[in-house]
């Protein structure tokens, strides 16, 4: 049975997902909206589990942005 912090996480990474894909133009474009999907989903389930002190740690690598526009390439 799936928990309701559970569902609650995948209906905010779906209207997130759906969201970001309006304003990029690519509403009708399932695929786009399933990969934002898990990249909402899975940022979630880092953040829920990490504290505040790993989440600014991670923030002032000097390597972050790189990191994420990896991360963002590879979600394309």
């Amino acid at each position: 049975m799936i928990s309701q912090e559970m569902k609650i996480r995948k209906g905010q990474a779906y209207n997130l997902a759906v969201s970001d894909a309006i304003s990029k133009g690519e509403q009708n474009n399932p695929k786009y909206i399933y990969q934002q999907f898990v990249y909402y989903f899975t940022l979630a389930g880092v953040v829920q589990s990490s504290d505040l002190d790993m989440i600014q740690e991670v923030l002032n690598n000097k390597d972050f942005d790189k990191v994420i526009k990896d991360l963002q390439k590879v979600m394309k």
